[in-house]
């Protein structure tokens, strides 16, 4: 049996591209044989930390990434549609109370993380509904399977969730990470760790692991 190799994906629900990275190294799990460890992280700190600044708060950037969204979306198969109110949504309602249940997740049941991650994903920026609402991240975990979806909602008021979504931010920080997505890997064949910033970077991901990129649907 093949011994998987282990990727850290270190992630915001509020970035798309992250969710676009996100499904690429899902769909790369199987024929890359990878581990994919999820660490639902604090995008806000990230970038106080390392002194970056959102893409939509440069002119430059902002006026080309509704459209760059859009065409990423559709060459990978992803049912995204832009939000109505961009800003109010992702600055001033954000995505704490989302994060700390996917963190709480990845403690109590990290075999659904995956899932749960991807429905908040949809429910944002497919569906443009808020992720931080109770009510909501209820769908987002009963189709996640998630067995006791109360008592998740339960631990991811407390002090345990907390920590580990700090603990996941740290990581990120101490990576000098800068952004989302941002993913780490041992190179098998140096033993150094690389580090990834980018839904883009798959190819390169592989290319590091001794692995073929063969476009955004590989065979399963």
């Amino acid at each position: 049996m093949a011994v998987r190799t282990p990727v850290k994906f270190y992630y915001d629900i509020l970035s798309p591209y992250a969710w676009f990275g996100f499904e690429a190294l899902c769909r790369y799990k199987k024929p890359w044989d990878l581990d994919l460890q999820l660490k639902p992280m604090n995008l806000g700190i990230i970038m106080k930390e390392s002194g970056n600044t959102p893409p939509g708060m440069n002119p430059s950037k902002g006026s080309m990434l509704a459209r760059d969204v859009q065409r990423v979306s559709e060459m990978m198969d992803l049912p995204y549609n832009p939000l109505e109110h961009f800003a109010k949504t992702v600055f001033i309602r954000g995505s704490l109370t989302t994060l700390k249940t996917l963190a709480a997740c990845q403690i109590m049941y990290p075999d659904r993380l995956e899932e749960m991650t991807r429905q908040s994903w949809l429910g944002l920026y497919s569906r443009d509904i808020d992720i931080t609402d109770k009510g909501n991240i209820i769908q987002f975990a009963t189709a996640a399977n998630i067995p006791d979806v109360d008592q998740l909602l339960a631990f991811s008021l407390g002090n345990e969730a907390r920590q580990q979504l700090i603990t996941n931010t740290n990581e990120a920080v101490e990576s000098k990470c800068f952004g989302a997505p941002w993913f780490t890997v041992t190179n098998p064949k140096t033993g150094r760790r690389e580090k990834f910033f980018g839904s883009d970077r798959i190819e390169m991901l592989g290319w590091v692991l001794g692995k073929e990129y063969v476009g955004h649907h590989p065979p399963q």
